[in-house]
């Protein structure tokens, strides 16, 4: 029998204390959370519908020092393994595109229900509004200081979470007295959220939203592209694809975010489209250039990149050196990316206690025995689509058979 602690009831601290009790039924689990109920930031993810997994789950999903240890986790919980305990608990499942795995009641408080109710039946004791103020360690027995008092345990499991989305309380606290135990913690920095970038024409394109193809570059220098719908912003540039550039903006230097607005058509086949346009509205004003294209707002917008400035000339009037230019913007737009430490609209985090500091096969602390360490607190994140979750739901599992 042990006495087991679990700091955050998130996805990942929900599961690993299940699994320590189910493992043992005589083991004292008490999960300490520092909002007033339990999975509180679960029941937004996915736009409230709980993207909990993806059937196409890979390590090239992923980024972080823990990248390279994901494998392993996932040879022993996997994809179908999560779905086989979330059905055990009475859960049924969907897939839908992309191989992005949800709730068949479309809910994500059909998720919660079921790991509530687990913890529940198997008597793990919740303490709400618990906050962490500091963790030691000494003649083997953790000491947890708490707002609420100390309590102690010969085994704990962390998994409180990030500082991503602090309305919903979140916060980096627990990372730090990671920190002072002794482990390494890797720079933080906001993923799966829009980009900020430099641009005098964004207020007008606010709202707009167009299928592309987002390439993120140090300077001329490719890192990632992604494919999907572009979301413009009064000041950034948002939607999934835009999402999975975020988590590896740290990577460039100088970043650079360019738009390919037409990703299936060559420069040559747009250059003749905007030929045939010329004619086609010849008498209309030069903003029509693009109708049957584009919004009138993003051609307008694609047209003063292009440096195209007077508007009342005709459309016959172009150009053939603006009609080439036009043509480039359309195929490359560039955008001054800025590097953000605001965590508002950040889903998860960037950096945690280092890969190499956690054991995947237990996700025990490589640096305190009997600390486990899971979740978001690691330094791993994926890109959208419910990686995320899968990790967490993965981890706090196999930490809470190991305890």
């Amino acid at each position: 029998m042990s006495n087991i602690i679990i700091v955050g009831g998130g996805a990942s601290g929900m599961f690993a204390a299940i699994k320590a009790k189910e493992n043992n039924p005589q083991n004292n689990v008490t999960i300490l959370e520092a909002q007033s109920r339990v999975g509180r930031k679960l029941l937004s993810t996915g736009n409230g519908r709980c993207n909990l997994s993806n059937i196409g789950c890979s390590k090239s999903c992923y980024h972080g020092s823990f990248r390279k240890y994901i494998d392993t986790v996932y040879d022993i919980c996997s994809v179908d393994r999560v779905l086989k305990e979330f059905s055990t608990l009475g859960l049924i499942t969907i897939v839908e595109d992309e191989g992005r795995v949800y709730p068949i009641s479309n809910h994500a408080g059909a998720v919660l229900d079921v790991l509530r109710f687990r913890l529940e039946s198997l008597g793990v004791k919740v303490d709400c509004d618990t906050r962490v103020n500091d963790i030691s360690k000494n003649n083997n027995v953790f000491e947890v200081t708490t707002n609420n008092g100390v309590y102690n345990c010969d085994k704990l499991i962390v998994c409180s979470g990030s500082c991503a989305s602090p309305k919903l309380g979140s916060d980096s606290g627990v990372l730090r007295i990671l920190k002072n135990l002794g482990h390494c913690v890797t720079p933080l920095s906001p993923a799966l959220c829009p980009i900020r970038v430099k641009s005098n024409l964004l207020t007008s394109l606010k709202g707009v939203r167009v299928f592309g193809k987002v390439s993120l570059c140090d300077n001329e220098s490719l890192i990632k592209e992604e494919y999907g719908e572009i979301q413009f912003t009064d000041n950034s540039l948002s939607g999934i694809c835009v999402f999975n550039l975020s988590s590896v903006l740290k990577k460039a230097k100088r970043p650079v975010i360019s738009i390919d607005l037409l990703p299936y058509s060559d420069k040559k086949y747009i250059i003749k489209t905007l030929y045939k346009h010329k004619v086609l509205f010849g008498d209309m004003p030069i903003e029509n250039l693009f109708t049957g294209i584009f919004v009138k707002k993003l051609g307008i917008a694609a047209l003063k990149q292009a440096g195209i400035t007077s508007f009342s000339r005709k459309t016959i009037s172009i150009t053939d050196e603006e009609v080439t230019a036009v043509a480039e913007v359309i195929k490359g737009w560039r955008f001054t990316a800025l590097k953000s430490n605001d965590f508002t609209h950040a889903q998860v985090v960037s950096g945690g206690v280092a890969g190499g500091e956690i054991n995947p096969y237990s996700m025990e602390s490589t640096i305190i025995k009997n600390l486990y360490i899971c979740g978001e607190v690691i330094d791993i994140d994926g890109d959208c689509g419910g990686y995320n979750l899968q990790f967490a739901f993965a981890s706090g599992i196999i930490a809470g058979e190991n305890v």
